[in-house]
């Protein structure tokens, strides 16, 4: 089935996921486009007011688990997934131009705490189930998980890049200092643990952390799985196509909810089931030429080829 609306919470999390096309790996050994990306998450999760909680850069994706209190999810992914898609090429000379993103971006929700936490571990700890590290500190790229249990603030230079190019047509000496601005990346630390000292949940956390790396390692080499090792990660060409990726099509499963919990699934797939049913009313009805009717909240009215005539009060 087609993917299902991008419904709007300002209350419960969600999990993010941005693929490139044909998963090709831009996404590896190319510092410089790691920091713009960074660079860029900040920029827009402090514009936005978002929560981050993680954020994974690996090889074909971005991903990471969020909250946006503010209910605007589709513009923090809008601005942020255009900057990155325009910083490729500029920080990427084998890029071969085309399209960047393979498709609109996934996102499902994580309705309580121990979701959120779920899909933290499953954010940091990519490298490891994907087999290319054995533990996270051999990843060559970055890895999130130091910055966000020690609540460590990271200061980048982005560049505003339409306007600094406005500028330039019209003054070549124009300097590009005055056009940066800097940034601070931070990550949020995880619902549930808020009266823990920081001393403490830093402790869980790496405790967690170790229990998590050696049960996916076991689990690998029970199968006969090993590990490619950073020496091999640091040989592979941008821009390469993974041997090994996950695919979809129009009739995949893609779940709206993602929990640890069956009944808390459930109870979110009801609530996101009768937004979606009176989301499906209205777009008829709006289709159709009704354009006084109302949309449910966290919803965005269909796009039309023709403009509807202004309401009159």
């Amino acid at each position: 089935m087609p993917y299902h609306p991008r419904i709007e919470s300002k209350t419960l999390s969600s999990f993010l996921t941005t693929r490139s096309r044909n998963s090709e790996l831009w996404f590896v050994n190319n510092r410089r486009l790691e920091e713009a990306i960074l660079g860029y998450a900040a920029k827009f999760s402090t514009r936005y007011e978002v929560k981050l909680y993680a954020l994974a850069i690996e090889g074909s994706h971005i991903q990471g688990p969020a909250w946006f209190p503010l209910g605007n999810r589709a513009d923090f992914m809008r601005d942020f997934n255009a900057c990155v898609a325009r910083a490729v090429p500029h920080y990427t000379p084998e890029y071969r131009g085309g399209r960047f993103w393979a498709r609109r971006y996934s996102s499902e929700f994580l309705p309580g705490p121990e979701d959120v936490e779920e899909y933290f571990f499953y954010t940091v700890l990519q490298p490891v189930k994907d087999g290319l590290v054995e533990k996270i500190s051999d990843y060559p790229g970055y890895n999130c998980f130091h910055d966000a249990v020690h609540g460590i603030k990271r200061k980048f230079n982005v560049v505003r890049w339409a306007e600094f190019n406005a500028a330039r047509r019209y003054n070549s000496s124009t300097s590009i200092k005055e056009y940066t601005e800097v940034v601070t990346l931070k990550y949020e630390k995880l619902p549930g643990y808020g009266e823990l000292s920081q001393k403490d949940y830093e402790r869980m956390m790496y405790e967690k952390l170790e229990k998590k790396t050696r049960s996916i390692v076991a689990e690998r080499y029970s199968k006969g799985l090993g590990f490619a090792g950073k020496a091999a990660l640091r040989k592979v060409k941008r821009g390469a196509i993974p041997r090994y990726t996950k695919t979809s099509n129009s009739t995949s499963h893609r779940p709206r909810v993602l929990s640890v919990c069956d009944q808390r699934r459930a109870e979110c797939k009801t609530w996101y089931f009768n937004i979606y049913f009176a989301y499906r009313d209205a777009s008829s009805c709006y289709r159709k030429g009704d354009f006084s009717v109302e949309f449910p909240e966290g919803t965005y009215r269909p796009y039309l080829k023709y403009h509807p005539p202004p309401q009159v009060e």
